[in-house]
C-alpha cells in the first residue's frame, strides 16, 4: 500500500534510485545469509517473505490430507498411492512371498472408505479393486495379510468390477504391442510445436480440449497420483481476463482464444519433502497435451507462473482455490494465425546437455 502510494508521489528519477540502492543492499544481505542455515531462515523470516505462501500451503496440506486419511471428506491420493505400491510388488522379480504387509490393513480400509463416500471414480474404483483381488491371490500369508483380505472379500465392494474385459493388473510388457509411431515421426512433431503467441479468432471445439487432456493423464505421475487439475476456459472472454494474470502476457494475452490453469494439490503428500512433485507431475502432463495439440491442429503457448503473493491471490480468488492448491503454470491454446511469427528458440544440443562423471 505505501509502496504504491510513493510511486504516485515521487518523481520517477527517485524511485529509480531508491529501488537501485534496495537492490544492492538485498544483494549484500543475501550473501552474508547464505552462508549458513540459520542466518537464511532469519533472512526469509523478518526480511523477505517469498515463501510464506508455500509454508502456509503446504501445513493446509498436511491437515487436508490427515483428515481425509482419517476419514473427513476422504480423497483418492491414499488409495492410488498405495494401490501403486502393491503394483509395484506384483511386477518385482523375484517377487517377493510376502510383501505389503504393513499397509495392506490401511490400504483395504480406505479402499471401503472411499467407495463408500462415492469419491472414487470408476477406473479408480476397478483399479484398486483388481489389484487387490490380483494381490490377494498371490501373495503369502500372515495375521495382517488375512484380516486384510478378510475385510476385502466380505465387503459388496469386492465384487464391483466382474465386468467384461481384462482386469486391470499389472501386464506383461509384450502385449502392449508396438506404438506405430517412429522416432522421425515424433521428433518433427516436437520440432514443429512452438509457443504460438497469436491466435486466429476461431472458437476452439471443446471435444478437442478434452481429447488433449486424455492424452495428457496418460503422463506418468510420482506413484501415479495424478495431483493436479485443469481449469479449461474456452470463452475468449474468461480467457482473456485469466491470461493477463501472470506476468509475461502483456501485448498478446488479448487474443486468447481458450486457457488452461493446470492447478496442483499439495494435499496429495503427507510430508514437506514432496511439496515440489505438482510442479514436476504436471509439467509431465502439459507437455503430452501440447503435443497431443499439435496433432489436433491446435497451437499452444505455455505461460510462466509466477509465485508472487498478488497473482497467487488474484488466481486463487478467481478459482476458488483452496489453501492448499497451487497454480503451476498457464496454457494459452488456439488456432495459430498462419501469417503470426514464432520466435526460433535455438535448442541445445544433446551433446550440450549431457553431463559427464567426474
Amino acid at each position: 500500500m505505501l509502496k504504491h502510494k510513493l510511486k504516485r508521489i515521487l518523481p520517477r528519477g527517485w524511485i529509480d534510485i531508491i529501488q537501485l540502492a534496495r537492490t544492492k543492499f538485498d544483494v549484500i544481505l543475501a550473501k552474508s545469509a547464505s552462508h549458513s542455515s540459520l542466518s537464511a531462515k532469519l533472512y526469509y523470516a523478518f526480511y523477505r517473505h517469498d515463501f510464506d505462501r508455500e509454508m502456509r500451503s503446504v501445513l493446509s496440506a498436511r491437515r487436508r490430507y490427515h483428515r481425509a486419511k482419517g476419514g473427513h471428506q476422504p480423497s483418492s491420493y491414499l488409495l492410488r498411492r498405495n494401490i501403486h505400491r502393491l503394483e509395484k510388488g506384483l511386477i518385482m522379480e523375484p517377487r517377493r512371498p510376502v510383501f505389503g504387509d504393513s499397509y495392506i490393513g490401511e490400504t483395504v480400509t480406505y479402499y471401503i472408505l472411499c467407495a463408500d463416500a462415492d469419491v472414487l471414480v470408476p477406473t479408480e474404483r476397478r483399479w484398486a479393486r483388481d489389484v487387490l483381488a490380483n494381490y490377494f491371490s498371490v501373495v503369502g500369508i500372515t495375521p495382517k495379510i488375512e484380516l486384510a483380505r478378510e475385510l476385502f472379500e466380505s465387503s459388496p465392494l469386492q465384487g464391483f468390477s466382474k465386468v467384461e474385459g481384462p482386469a486391470n493388473v499389472p501386464q506383461r510388457y509384450a502385449s502392449l504391442g508396438s506404438c506405430g509411431v517412429n522416432y522421425e515421426d515424433l521428433k518433427a512433431l516436437c520440432e514443429r510445436r512452438h509457443s504460438v503467441r497469436w491466435f486466429d479468432n476461431w472458437p476452439v471445439p471443446r471435444e478437442l480440449l478434452d481429447a488433449a487432456i486424455e492424452v495428457a493423464a496418460t503422463a506418468p505421475s510420482a506413484c501415479n497420483r495424478q495431483p493436479f487439475q485443469f481449469y479449461v476456459f474456452e470463452e475468449p472472454q474468461m480467457a482473456r481476463k485469466v491470461g493477463a494474470i501472470p506476468m509475461g502476457t502483456a501485448g498478446f494475452s488479448d487474443n486468447f482464444q481458450s486457457l488452461i490453469v493446470v492447478v496442483g494439490d499439495l494435499s496429495a503428500y503427507p510430508m514437506e519433502k514432496d511439496r515440489h512433485i505438482i510442479y514436476i507431475d504436471s509439467a509431465l502432463a502439459v507437455m503430452q497435451l501440447q503435443l497431443a495439440l499439435e496433432t489436433l491442429g491446435l497451437s499452444s503457448c505455455t505461460i510462466n507462473w509466477p509465485d508472487i503473493e498478488r497473482h497467487e491471490r488474484q488466481m486463487a480468488e478467481l478459482l476458488h482455490l483452496e489453501d492448499y492448491q497451487r497454480p503451476t503454470m498457464v496454457i494459452a491454446i488456439g488456432y495459430a494465425k498462419p501469417e503470426s511469427l514464432v520466435p526460433y528458440s535455438a535448442k541445445k544440443t544433446a551433446q550440450d546437455l549431457t553431463a559427464r562423471p567426474r
